[in-house]
């Protein structure tokens, strides 16, 4: 239920990210394929700046809709910064990707 991922995610949500390295990318056009994989209601992504700065200059993409079970792509031309993605309606951390 959505109160079981609720509480998941605030018992796990800063051992995860202080063990999640950044993603490391080189610019460039990709696709980020989300699935929804084992949480009961629908889920969403959202790829953005860093900053509030880099969130006017930097390309992002956000999206729900996805389905228990289902998966979603998105497309996204990144340039040279710092990125953070995450899923708010799970409400997850934000995790680090970097572009160099």
């Amino acid at each position: 239920s959505i109160k079981d991922c609720e509480a998941i995610n605030d018992k796990t949500s800063r051992q995860r990210l202080a063990e999640a390295k950044p993603l490391v990318l080189r610019p460039g056009k990709y696709v980020f394929r989300v699935a929804n994989k084992n949480v009961p209601y629908e889920l969403g992504f959202w790829l953005r700046g860093a900053s509030l700065t880099s969130r006017v200059t930097l390309s992002g993409v956000s999206g729900g809709g996805i389905t228990p079970g289902g998966s979603r792509d998105y497309e996204i031309d990144l340039k040279p910064g710092e990125y953070v993605y995450s899923c708010p309606l799970n409400n997850t951390p934000d995790y680090k990707l970097v572009v160099k």
